[in-house]
């Protein structure tokens, strides 16, 4: 992977657009998305955009040599269960709460719908960071922010799926989360017995 398509990842897993991360480095759109496409770019414009990220070459490379180790020995050992869908901030963080890392997707959009997936995505992101420790009573807050956030999804008719997912060999947990349209094909709807449930609840 060129620096390039490591600097576009970092910038995805900051939520942040190619402009954005422009007016942070001080330099145009245009030589963000050149430097990802893989151009050559001088080193001190590399250097305003690392900076802008908050880290430099050596840093940049160890996240993801680390991270495709992780990925190429955790193939076969993780455990992928189907996404679930969420339905409040609650739910939510069950799946976010001491996960050690974060995987998302969310489908193609614009304007102020982008907007607030990116708002959504980026909440679910700093509560798993801050989510041990803060106060029992911030946790409720932040249930409500994202059960609020994910209200304003479906308006837009977006669901949010998601799940945990354990590396077998070192208990590594990623929590998965999925905004996607209820129309998606790939949603598969079923009817649950409630008695059952209950019944099960009670053993």
């Amino acid at each position: 992977m060129h620096i390039g398509m490591k600097i576009k990842k970092l910038r995805e897993q900051k939520l942040w657009t190619h402009a954005q991360l422009a007016e942070f480095a001080d330099v145009s759109d245009r030589t963000i998305r050149r430097i990802e496409a893989g151009e050559n770019a001088e080193k001190t414009t590399l250097l305003l955009v690392l900076d802008a990220l908050d880290t430099n070459i050596d840093e940049l490379n160890n996240i993801f040599n680390k991270g495709e180790s992780r990925k190429a020995a955790s193939t076969k050992k993780t455990n992928i269960k189907f996404l679930h869908r969420i339905e409040s901030g609650r739910e939510l963080v069950r799946i976010i709460a001491s996960a050690h890392s974060l995987g998302y997707d969310y489908p193609n959009c614009n304007g102020k719908q982008l907007e607030d997936v990116q708002s959504f995505l980026s909440s679910v992101a700093d509560v798993m960071d801050i989510w041990n420790m803060i106060e029992i009573g911030q946790r409720f807050e932040l249930e409500n922010l994202l059960s609020t956030q994910m209200r304003g999804l479906e308006e837009y008719g977006l669901w949010v799926f998601g799940n945990r997912q354990v590396d077998a060999d070192n208990n590594w947990i990623t929590a998965v989360i999925n905004v996607c349209s209820k129309e998606n094909p790939l949603i598969q709807k079923g009817n649950i017995d409630t008695n059952l449930m209950q019944k099960n609840e009670l053993l």
